[in-house]
C-alpha cells in the first residue's frame, strides 16, 4: 500500500519474524542507503510520518512499529531490549538490508544501542535520541525520571477472580486517551487547525493499538544497563539531545553518554519539545543528514 505525502510516497508493508509480522512505513528509493527508525514507548511509526518524506531525499527511510505497538505482532511476555534487539535483527534479514543505519528515539535509543553492541557487524552509524531523561547515565536516576512519565500505566491493584481489575486497567486507558484527545496544543491556542487535530488524533490511535505493552515495554526499559552497552558500540555514533526547560535540572546528559562511546558526537536541539518529530520534523531531519551524510 501507497500513501502520497506531498510529492513523495510512503510505502506501508511488513516483515515476517520469529514474533510474526512487523509493520513499517518506508520512503525513498529502493538503493539508497537503509534508515531504519525506532520510536518511543506507547507511539507508533506514525511519528515518523513527517519525517519520512524528507528523509527519502537520500535514505531508504524505514519506520517499524515495535512488537506490541501500531499494526505489529503481539509483543512477547516479559520483553527485553537484547530480545527486541534480536527481533530488529531478524527485520533486517527479512527485508536484505545490509548494514542499515539505525535511528532510536527513547525507547529506540535503547534497542539500538543494544542492537549495535550486539550485532556490531550488522550496523551502519547509530543515532541515539531522546530527551535529556531519556540519555541519564545512572540506573536509579533515569529510572525515577522515567516514573514521572509511566507510573500512570502501572497497575495500582491487584488481580480479581470476578476480572474487575480488567476493567480498571480499560478506565486507565480511557483517561489516558482522554489527555491525547484533548492536548494543551488544542486547549491552549487560539485557532485551531486540521493539523492540530490530525496530532490528537493519531496520539489516539498510538495508544489505543499499544495500551497493553507499554507498562512491559517500561519494565524492560528499567532493567536496562545502559552505560554497560553502550561502552559496547563501535559505530560511528551522534547522541542527539532534545533538550526542554523542563528538565533543565539534570543538566546536559548527552555528553556524558558520549564519552562511554569511542568517536561519538553530540548535538542538542534546544527548547525542543517531547512530538519534535512531529513538531520540527525539518531540524531532526537536518540533524540525521549532518551527521549521516557527511563524508
Amino acid at each position: 500500500m501507497s500513501i502520497k505525502h506531498s510529492d513523495v510516497s510512503i510505502q506501508y508493508g511488513y516483515a515476517t519474524v520469529a514474533l510474526g509480522q512487523i509493520h513499517y512505513a518506508q520512503a525513498g528509493a529502493p538503493d539508497a542507503p537503509p534508515l531504519i527508525l525506532m520510536h518511543a514507548a506507547g507511539r507508533s511509526s506514525s511519528c515518523y510520518r513527517h519525517m519520512l518524506p524528507l528523509l527519502a531525499k537520500d535514505f531508504r527511510a524505514i519506520a517499524i512499529d515495535l512488537p506490541g505497538f501500531g499494526y505489529s505482532a503481539r509483543m512477547a511476555e516479559n520483553p527485553t531490549i537484547d530480545a527486541l534487539a534480536q527481533t530488529l535483527a531478524e527485520l533486517m534479514d527479512a527485508l536484505a538490508l545490509h548494514r542499515p543505519h539505525i535511528f532510536g528515539l527513547h525507547t529506540g535509543n535503547k534497542i539500538a544501542a543494544a542492537l549495535a553492541a550486539n550485532w556490531p557487524e550488522r550496523v551502519g552509524d547509530v543515532i541515539l535520541a531522546g530527551q535529556t531523561h531519556s540519555l541519564i547515565l545512572d540506573m536509579e536516576t533515569r529510572n525515577a525520571a522515567l516514573a514521572s512519565y509511566c507510573e500512570k500505566y502501572f497497575p495500582k491493584y491487584g488481580h480479581s477472580l470476578d476480572g474487575s481489575h480488567l476493567l480498571k486497567a480499560w478506565n486507565v486507558t480511557r483517561a489516558a486517551v482522554e489527555g491525547f484527545w484533548w492536548p494543551p496544543e488544542l486547549l491552549n491556542t487560539k485557532a485551531i487547525s486540521a493539523a492540530d487535530l490530525a496530532q490528537a488524533e493519531v496520539r489516539v490511535i498510538d495508544h489505543l493499538h499499544g495500551w497493553e505493552s507499554i507498562a512491559p515495554l517500561y519494565r524492560a526499559i528499567f532493567a536496562f544497563d545502559l552505560p554497560e552497552v553502550v561502552k559496547r558500540i563501535e559505530a560511528r555514533t551522534l547522541v542527539l539531545e532534545l533538550f526542554t526547560q523542563q528538565e533543565a535540572h539534570y543538566g546536559p546528559q548527552g555528553r556524558l553518554l558520549c564519552d562511554l562511546i569511542t568517536g561519538a558526537e553530540h548535538e542538542q536541539l534546544q527548547n525542543a519539545v517531547g512530538l519534535s518529530m512531529e513538531y520540527r520534523p525539518g531540524e531532526i531531519v537536518e540533524a540525521i543528514r549532518r551527521f549521516l551524510c557527511r563524508v
